[in-house]
């Protein structure tokens, strides 16, 4: 081989000789170039709005008997809690605060309105107790009104009489207003509907029942001097001294409020209203959103004296009360 190509392979070899060594060894790492992430975005859920729970008003305008509110304030609540609806009560109430959320308004008497402010809120159910005057509406419910009907009050009362008494000696003492009237003239119709012609079988004879107003010591001595043995006290008849003073002449006394302890030997029983037993009767339409209701004031019969009023005859006199206030059964009573 001529020298010249020799020397040219020589310079070629070592040329690739340094090459080789000047690259990385084996096993080494070259640095890898930071990668910067990008940015990630956050995402802040929106807080949901909060739907007030359903509720159930209580509206007692200044002036209500306080005796109806705090019974109210009692059962509401229950009867609120049991369909998932809080309770409050009101002293009054603006068509601007009733809310989808107030599904029932109750009101007591008197009337601030009542009528206007449910035609003004249709979705809302609006029960009256005892307010008078109130028509019923598509979301308005009545129950009578407070003083219930006494002609019918009066009519269970003279009807208990004649059933409890011997020879049908029943009395009774009424006031002078036109509830006490009507009241009276009940009265009578019921004691005469259970025992017809009333006629005594022995002294003293006379025609019973024995009607006596106003109320008093003269009104009581009246019925004493006839020989009545069962008395009847209408509303806003039966103070207490008076009734003292005809349980002491032995009369069997009816009465339209509880007793005191005193008179439980002398007390036959008590007939008075009820609106609460409307509310609940109501109470399920209200909350399926029926309105429109319209029951008059439920008569009941309270504090029962079995050794004057046996079993049986609280039978027949039940009976009796749920047709007169389902209709089947008239007082006779005109009405003014």
């Amino acid at each position: 081989m001529p020298i010249n190509h020799r020397i040219l392979i020589f310079l070629l070899t070592f040329t690739l000789i340094l090459a080789a060594c000047s690259t990385a060894a084996p096993g080494s790492q070259t640095p890898t170039p930071a990668v910067t992430a990008a940015p990630t975005a956050t995402f802040t859920p929106q807080p949901t709005p909060t739907t007030p729970p359903p509720m159930a008003v209580l509206l007692a305008p200044e002036g209500s008997d306080p005796a109806l509110v705090a019974a109210l304030q009692e059962k509401l609540p229950e009867l609120a809690a049991q369909d998932g609806m809080q309770f409050e009560t009101r002293s009054a109430l603006s068509a601007a605060e009733i809310g989808p959320n107030l599904r029932i308004v109750v009101a007591v008497a008197p009337d601030t309105g009542f009528s206007q402010l449910a035609a003004g809120a249709p979705g809302t159910q609006f029960l009256a107790l005892g307010i008078p005057g109130i028509q019923p509406a598509s979301n308005l419910s009545v129950v009578g009104s407070a003083d219930g009907q006494p002609d019918q009050m009066g009519f269970i009362a003279g009807y208990l009489a004649a059933v409890i008494t011997d020879d049908w000696r029943g009395g009774m003492i009424s006031t002078d207003d036109p509830a006490g009237q009507l009241a009276a003239q009940g009265f009578r119709n019921g004691l005469v509907f259970f025992c017809g012609l009333c006629r005594p079988a022995y002294p003293p004879f006379y025609e019973y029942p024995i009607l006596a107003s106003p109320p008093g010591q003269a009104a009581a001595d009246s019925l004493i001097s006839q020989g009545v043995q069962t008395v009847y006290l209408a509303p806003g008849a039966g103070d207490p001294a008076l009734l003292e003073y005809l349980a002491q002449a032995n009369l069997n006394l009816i009465g339209s409020a509880p007793p005191a302890e005193t008179l439980k030997d002398h007390w036959v029983a008590t007939i008075q209203t009820d609106l609460l037993a409307g509310l609940e009767q109501l109470w399920p339409d209200l909350v399926n959103g029926q309105g429109g209701g319209n029951l008059p004031t439920p008569i009941v019969i309270t504090d029962r004296n079995e050794t004057l009023f046996s079993t049986g005859r609280q039978r027949l006199v039940d009976d009796t009360l749920a047709d007169l206030q389902a209709g089947y059964i008239g007082t006779g009573v005109i009405q003014p």
